[in-house]
């Protein structure tokens, strides 16, 4: 990426396909109310992953602010 552009193009495209897994969650879970607790560890082995990545990612370049505000944003909402 070259550019706050391209980046912020692909935040947007980033977040238009977690409102489509939302989406798709939430209707799969309508239809076939047993695949709940399946969707759900889906959703949590993801955050985890991602949080476990973003932590990876702030020791490898010795920078924790991308971090903190992801963290920060997630428990506070700020």
């Amino acid at each position: 990426m070259e550019n706050m552009n391209q980046l912020r193009g692909e935040f947007e495209k980033s977040f238009a396909g977690l409102r489509n897994l939302i989406d798709t969650s939430f209707q799969m879970m309508e239809k076939n109310p047993q695949l709940k607790d399946p969707i759900i560890e889906m959703w949590k082995d993801s955050v985890q992953n991602f949080s476990a990545y973003a932590v990876h990612s702030s020791e490898k370049y010795n920078n924790r602010e991308v971090y903190k505000a992801i963290a920060k944003t997630l428990i506070f909402g700020k």
